[in-house]
Parts: structure tokens; sequence; C-alpha cells
């Protein structure tokens, strides 16, 4: 028990410092993989930091200074900044060639594939698709750079200009699609909301007593007593009874009113007669 536990205590330092230093290597990794691409930038575009703004953008041949500006996060009417050196402004030379890119194409390497998808306003599935990824479900694209993945910014630029060509059909076809399956969908609902009704419906119960109309045993089941048919027929006898009473009473206070002064003229008044009479003589 010891002995593991001495163990233990060995190998978990070795642990935590194999943790630490793996995301030190990685960062030292990137960090060269950075300086190696501002070097090339630097021969091949023959600048340097030390050079000024409007220099390194005479280089690169950017024609929309203002837009660059503003790709760096510099005010773009601001004209003091012309003249003023990379290294001051604290711009490095890769920096302002990713501005380039932002500028020319709207993204540059180090954007993810998601990030263009958003900025080129395409679905994020049909951009990979159009880049070489056939798997849909497959997400391990979305947060990884062009670069990383080794595809050009041209080749992302035609697969947008594919893409603005053809985004009629591809609209009409979505659209479509998405119609069948609602309509698909608010067809199954209507059918199981129709079948619903059969949950709770009531089983007909069998007639254990029938009678005839003229209230005679007609029929009856076999495990029936007589006593239970006498019951019932008992029982059916007082509810029309009351039935029939209620009936009467409904009747009564129903009654149709009359009105006394129309009421008068059919009566037999005795001075109407009287007068009847004397002009007879």
């Amino acid at each position: 028990m010891q002995k593991l536990i001495c163990l233990t205590l060995t190998i978990l330092p070795l642990l935590i410092f194999a943790q630490i230093q793996s995301p030190t290597r990685s960062q030292s990794v990137s960090d060269s993989l950075a300086q190696e691409r501002q070097r090339q930038i630097e021969s091949e575009y023959n600048f340097k930091d030390t050079n000024t703004l409007l220099y390194v953008a005479t280089k690169m041949g950017i024609k929309d200074l203002a837009k660059w500006k503003s790709a760096l996060g510099l005010e773009p009417a601001n004209h003091v900044l012309d003249e003023m050196t990379l290294r001051k402004l604290e711009i490095t030379p890769y920096r302002a060639f990713l501005a380039q890119q932002s500028v020319l194409y709207g993204f540059n390497e180090l954007n993810t594939i998601s990030e263009i998808a958003a900025s080129l306003n395409m679905p994020v599935k049909k951009l990979k698709a159009m880049l070489g990824n056939d798997d849909p479900l497959d997400k391990s694209w979305d947060h990884m750079s062009i670069q990383a993945l080794g595809i050009d910014l041209d080749t992302v630029a035609a697969a947008q200009e594919s893409f603005s060509k053809d985004i009629v059909l591809y609209g009409s076809s979505v659209t479509l699609v998405g119609m069948l399956v609602v309509f698909s969908a608010l067809v199954l609902t209507s059918l199981i909301i129709s079948q619903l009704v059969h949950l709770n419906r009531e089983r007909n119960s069998t007639r254990i007593i029938t009678l005839s109309s003229d209230r005679k045993l007609k029929k009856s089941s076999k495990n029936v007593s007589r006593n239970v048919i006498a019951a019932a027929i008992t029982v059916l006898h007082i509810h029309e009874m009351e039935l029939e009473e209620r009936r009467k009473m409904v009747l009564t206070f129903r009654r149709t009113p009359t009105n006394q002064w129309r009421a008068s003229a059919v009566l037999s008044m005795p001075n109407r007669e009287m007068k009847f009479l004397r002009r007879q003589r």
C-alpha cells in the first residue's frame, strides 16, 4: 500500500507538468508559424515594420486606404497615421497582410469556416461541401481556419461565386423541401388527431333486458333472474310516470296568458243585452 501511494505521488507531478507544458508547446508552435509567415510576407512585398503605413499600402497594392486602415482598427480619416511606421502603430507586417485579405475577400486566412460562412452569407454545410467536406454532420471544420485546412483564399472565393450563381436554384430547392416537410407534418398531425377519438371511445354495452312497445318482456339474458326483470320493469314504469307528471306541470305553468280587456268583449254583459232589447223595440 505504501509503495502504491509513493508511486502515485511520483507520477502525479509529472502528469501536471505535462498538462502545463502542452499549451505552452502549442503556443510556441503557433508563434513560430506566425513568424515564418511574417518573414514570407516581408520578403514577398519587400517592406518591414520600420516603413510607414502609406509605404506599406503602396507596396501591397492597396487602393482603398481608408478601408484598409479601418480593417487595421485605425481611424480612416486620420491622415497623420499615414506617415507613421508600423512599429510605432504597433502593427506587425502579418497583421497588415491579414487586413489586406479582409479588404479584398471579406475574410482572411485565419478566419474559421463558420466565420467565413457568416461573412459571405452562406450556409456552413454548403460551404464545407463546396470546399471538399462531403459529410454535412462533420463539425470538425467549423472552428478551424482555412490556413490550418490548407485551403487557398481564391478557392473559397470561387466557391462563393459559384454559390451566388446557383443561389436561386438552391433557395428554390430549400423552400420546396421545407414546404414538403411542413405539409407532411400537418397531414401526419391531422391523422393522429383524427385517431385520438378512438382512445376514449365508450364500449357498446350489450342490452340485458329488451321490452316491446306494450311493456312486455321481449328478450333477456340467460343469467338474469325474474326478480331483476320485474324490478327493471317497475323502475321503468315509475320513471315514465314521473316524466308524465313533469310534462303536466310544465303544461300547467306554461298556460297561454289571457287579456281581460279583450276577454270582456266575449263575456255575457247584462247591460249590453238590455240595450239590445230596447233598440229592437
